[in-house]
């Protein structure tokens, strides 16, 4: 009589189908905030930087549909195959390994989203530092790609293990470029931070700044998980059940600081600083040449659309 070894399969149906439906529970959780967050930004924020608008819409297409597929795989496995846990483990579902390319093709295009606004304030700090981020991002694009081609050849769940150098590197580099974005991130606001006398601007690039940190080391940290798991324990599903749930981190992220401008400079106007923010219509900031010298230039920076909009002009 034939039969399948019993090391080929996970330990039990908690840390493998119960890991998927736990993972995806907070997903469908977070995709109901990133509604809300999408609302408040169309609606506060209808004449923002084209790309961000298009990108909003596409982002939260991508993770609608990624919500929706992941629901069809989960009721594939749980309702359909009820029952039948060996042949969930050898039974491949389209939708899932669909949702898995969403969710990866969202931390990359998050990740490039961020890429671009720190090329755009490095343009007038450091170049160096904004050009190791793009050099990071593009590693996660391609380890990205590499696992993407892995999970199309991948059969079922009891072969994962055969792909198990991508999960790797791909995991690993979005880890690294994720610490590489939000420090990058944090030393320009600080750079600009510094460089404005306005207690108004100076509060929206703190507050900026915080929400930076917060949601670099959230993402990070979700990420570094997802490796954990995979290598903590190969034979079990856990680790997709986290990586449920980083897209929607990543959209979140990006939401909640482009809401935060529009709400903090709102909270400005209806205050006694309107007068400020009204008649003080830009930042000058200082930009450095070189490591040793500042410029005399002056960067233009309107407040309303203070350190995000594609307006910095020397």
């Amino acid at each position: 009589m034939s039969s399948q070894p019993s090391t080929a399969t996970p330990r039990s149906l908690g840390d493998t189908l119960g890991a998927l439906y736990i993972g995806s529970t907070i997903a469908a959780i977070l995709f109901g905030i990133t509604n809300l967050q999408t609302v408040i930004y169309y609606k506060k924020y209808p004449h923002d930087w084209w790309l961000f608008r298009y990108s909003v819409a596409l982002l939260w297409v991508l993770d609608a549909l990624h919500v929706a597929l992941s629901t069809h795989a989960l009721y594939v496995y749980l309702i359909d195959m009820f029952g039948d846990f060996a042949g969930v483990l050898v039974h491949s579902v389209w939708s899932f390994k669909v949702q898995m390319g969403i969710n990866i093709i969202i931390v990359i295009y998050v990740q490039q989203l961020y890429a671009i606004r720190l090329w755009k304030f490095g343009r007038h700090f450091h170049k160096n530092l904004s050009g190791l981020v793009f050099f990071a991002v593009a590693v996660s694009f391609g380890a990205g790609l590499c696992i993407l081609y892995g999970i199309y050849i991948t059969p079922n769940f009891s072969a994962i293990s055969d792909i198990k150098t991508a999960i790797y590197i791909f995991f690993a580099m979005a880890t690294a470029a994720d610490f590489a974005i939000a420090p990058m991130m944090w030393y320009y606001l600080h750079r600009v931070r510094v460089a404005t006398d306005f207690s108004s601007t100076a509060s929206l690039l703190l507050g900026l700044m915080r929400l930076v940190v917060v949601s670099g080391l959230a993402i990070s940290a979700c990420s570094l998980l997802a490796l954990i798991s995979y290598v903590a324990w190969p034979e079990t599903l856990i680790f997709l059940g986290v990586e449920f749930i980083i897209p929607k981190l990543y959209i979140n992220s990006l939401l909640a600081m482009l809401n935060y401008r529009r709400e903090h400079v709102e909270s400005n106007n209806s205050s006694a600083e309107l007068g400020e923010l009204s008649t003080l219509a830009v930042l000058q900031i200082t930009s450095h040449t070189s490591e040793g010298s500042i410029a005399g230039a002056t960067i233009s920076v309107p407040l309303s659309e203070s350190l995000f909009e594609d307006k910095l002009d020397h």
